[in-house]
């Protein structure tokens, strides 16, 4: 097991106490007591492994930068980016867990207790609870199920205005060669992301539909729409998942992965971060113009967020891609945040860098009482037509993720 150290990166020792706030959090929503001693017990038997362990965590080199959202930056020789630049929000909120018919963690958000500022815990702290609450999770089932709510923002094509695009997404990956793979889809439409932005709308005639030029400059903070946007919602419709993705197990930083290549990852932390980085240290990053230790860093940590949030590795795996994550320094717990979908959860926070010395911040938004990762959230902000600046958010929202036994319920449009 690795050591802990604080969210500073100075090596210190998290003591068991300490832990103690993640325990006293997860505890609020009033569960089962055997379900408050169970997890207290887990929490604290973490922390006493950890805290007496022998082998430090590996971590990358980092700067922290606590540079405000989308700011350029003279480069000053090295990229300021992502893992490296981690300037990180853990928020204090309490999900209560819920499991649906067949196991498979969804969550359900509940009201929260206030809390002293001496009770919340570091982001180290959150993310090593996670690590143990995923530990728990099914490990195997039918189907590898992804149940997501993806969102984003851009401009209307006058950029009087913002809009906000919704679309709802299922993933079941069939482990056995007899069951059919889908993915199901559905458009939920789009409307004005704002008031602000509505009154705009409304005094461009509330238009139901946009149609945007090809050469329209959007500064690299959104594709442009190849077909007009719709307001009303779409058909559900559902793909039957063929060809390369036939008899996949998912993919990992854009690279699909066999069943059996998936059962071969390894899942102790040191491990699996040398496997991570040999992948890593494959890719062709001298032409990137980045910063190429950087880059691979900034890598290592999507990598990580990709187990996390969607491959069907074993449940160590997981916990051990958490463990990963809070080796990082520069990580630090400040509020709470409510994720896209109305849910409460701890915000992990982090500079990305998304083309020379342009920044986006990201946030994981992380339910450490079940180890689920809720969502996903990119912030830009833009300059609109008549000066005001405007936020733009890119967001997947993980409604559930992880193994089940039952069926999709297929609509009538298939492929």
């Amino acid at each position: 097991m690795n050591e802990l150290h604080d969210d500073q990166g100075s090596g210190d020792l998290v003591e068991p106490r300490q832990v103690e706030a993640v325990v006293r959090l997860l505890g609020s929503h009033e569960p089962s007591l055997d379900a408050v001693v169970a997890g207290r017990a887990r929490l604290l038997a973490e922390a006493a492994a950890t805290a007496t362990a022998d082998a430090p965590v590996r971590t990358a080199a980092t700067a922290t930068a606590d540079a405000p959202v989308r700011t350029r930056k003279r480069r000053r020789g090295r990229l300021v980016g992502a893992a490296l630049s981690l300037a990180v929000a853990a928020t204090v909120a309490v999900v209560a867990p819920a499991m649906l018919s067949d196991g498979t963690v969804s969550v359900v958000p509940q009201p929260t207790g206030t809390s002293s500022p001496a009770a919340v815990p570091t982001a180290r702290q959150i993310l090593l609870a996670a690590a143990v609450a995923v530990e728990k999770a099914r490990a195997s089932g039918d189907y590898w199920r992804t149940a997501t709510v993806a969102q984003w923002m851009l401009t209307d094509p006058t950029r009087s205005y913002v809009l906000q695009s919704e679309r709802s997404g299922e993933q079941w990956l069939a482990k056995r060669p007899g069951l059919q793979s889908w993915r199901i889809r559905q458009d939920l439409g789009v409307k004005p992301a704002t008031p602000q932005d509505e009154a705009a709308w409304r005094a461009a005639g509330a238009p139901t539909s946009w149609r945007y030029p090809k050469n329209m400059k959007t500064e690299n903070l959104f594709a442009v729409p190849f077909e007009p946007l719709e307001a009303a919602a779409g058909e559900r419709t559902a793909e039957r998942l063929h060809g390369k993705w036939k008899g996949t197990a998912g993919d990992l930083a854009g690279e699909s992965m066999t069943w059996q290549e998936v059962r071969a990852i390894p899942s102790e932390p040191d491990k699996l971060r040398s496997y991570l980085e040999e992948r890593v240290g494959r890719l062709e990053l001298a032409g990137s113009g980045m910063d190429v230790e950087e880059a691979r860093a900034h890598i290592l940590l999507r990598d990580c967020v990709g187990i996390i949030s969607g491959l069907p590795a074993s449940p160590e795996v997981r916990a051990s891609a958490y463990r990963i994550l809070a080796s990082l320094p520069g990580i630090r717990a400040e509020g709470e945040m409510t994720d896209p979908l109305g849910r409460r959860g701890q915000a992990l926070s982090y500079q990305e860098e998304i083309e020379p010395g342009l920044f986006t911040q990201v946030r994981l938004v992380v339910d450490p009482g079940t180890g689920l990762l809720l969502a996903e959230v990119r912030t830009n902000t833009t300059k609109l037509a008549n000066g005001r600046q405007a936020e733009l958010r890119v967001s997947t929202s993980y409604r559930a993720i992880g193994w089940t036994d039952e069926r999709p319920q297929l609509p009538t449009h298939q492929d």
